[in-house]
């Protein structure tokens, strides 16, 4: 899930900590957990958003049943630019968290996961099934080989993150023996992240899924692919109607880290479909710029987006972080209350980001227009 700055290699560097425990607060909507496709902009600046809006909460499209896939053979060319091809379709999968929650979203259940945190914990895994499946590894670069091996697996899927050379958060371009010796236990297969969209690295996995025998047409599937059809569909309608609100991410600490929104594939996604953000001028390592509280004025925006550590999980009140940093409300959106929470890394499904797209269009029409012409 989240690896920017120290505390995950995947995403943000090669620094493990620091972003454990944190807020990245990302200035942009706040919303009804409840909102639906028919925002009404004609009322809005006058409704307030809802600060205990959940856009990692789950819904029961999260849970697909197990499916019956094509039998055959599969081959796979995956993000490494390695070709996998096995007699008969994998039936025992040992997957990374990321990987795991994209596939159960397609009724593919693996027989193991490895993660950043006990799978329990886990916010990519919170709305997954994971009766039966059993872990390897719940700390950060950890794999459990011996218990691996035990499970006589016949495909090893991780998330892979051109940007480091990195493989379900084991490998790094510089060091790759982590993976080439879980290569000895069964073939790896690294599921491409795209650095700049979500969308594209959910299309990623569907197009996994399909290889693995998954008809992506039956009326579940199709279902959930179209209510995200129809949820970008409205956030472009609300955006293009909102072009007066501007968004910002920042994560209060010891200083305020400000986002650069180009580097993160959510971000990404939100400009494409026309959301105005604010982009600092430089960033500190490629992501966040640090910004001193004595400056963070010149930081301003309409709402704001509060990064929730997904590593650490920890309940986040909204309206408690002001009171925590003594300067933060001199961006507008934070002295107005104009905030929701974006975990990074949780949408690794199309139900799972429809709801999250929804929650941010509907806090984008109700927010109110608070930065200076």
């Amino acid at each position: 899930m989240i690896s920017h700055h120290n505390h995950r290699t995947g995403h943000f560097g090669s620094r493990q900590h620091a972003l454990v425990g944190g807020v990245a607060v990302l200035v942009l909507l706040a919303a009804s957990a409840c909102s639906s496709n028919d925002t009404d902009l004609e009322d809005h600046g006058t409704q307030v958003v809802d600060l205990n809006a959940n856009p990692a909460a789950c819904s029961e499209n999260d849970r697909v049943d197990t499916v019956d896939r094509e039998e055959g053979p599969f081959t796979y060319t995956d993000g490494r630019g390695r070709t996998i091809s096995l007699e008969s379709q994998p039936t025992r999968i040992i997957a990374d968290e990321e990987s795991a929650a994209a596939l159960m979203s397609y009724g593919i259940k693996p027989v193991a996961i490895w993660s950043t945190t006990p799978m329990s914990t886990s916010p990519i895994l919170s709305c997954s099934d994971l009766s039966g499946i059993e872990s390897v590894g719940e700390s950060w670069g950890t794999f459990d080989f011996e218990k691996a091996a035990s499970l006589d697996p016949d495909l090893v899927v991780g998330e892979f993150n051109p940007r480091f050379g990195q493989f379900g958060k084991l490998t790094t371009t510089a060091d790759s023996s982590e993976a080439d010796t879980i290569d000895q236990l069964a073939p790896t297969l690294g599921v491409t992240l795209d650095t700049t969209s979500t969308a594209k690295t959910i299309e990623n996995y569907a197009g996994l899924a399909s290889s693995l025998g998954v008809d992506l047409d039956t009326p579940q599937l199709a279902d959930i692919k179209a209510e995200y059809d129809a949820a970008v569909a409205n956030f472009e309608k609300v955006a293009s109607e909102r072009q007066d609100l501007t968004g910002v991410g920042v994560w209060p600490l010891d200083v305020a880290y400000v986002l650069d929104p180009s580097a993160d594939p959510d971000f990404g996604d939100y400009q494409r479909w026309g959301l105005e953000m604010y982009t600092p001028d430089g960033t500190d390592d490629g992501y966040w710029k640090k910004v001193s509280w004595e400056n963070v004025s010149t930081v301003d925006a309409d709402v704001a987006f509060v990064y929730h550590d997904v590593a650490n999980a920890a309940d986040v009140k909204l309206a408690d972080i002001p009171g925590r940093y003594p300067g933060f409300d001199a961006i507008s959106a934070v002295d107005n209350q104009q905030m929701v929470l974006w975990d990074y890394g949780a949408n690794k499904s199309y139900s799972r980001y429809t709801k999250t797209i929804d929650i941010y269009a509907d806090a984008l029409s109700k927010a109110q227009k608070v930065t200076a012409e």
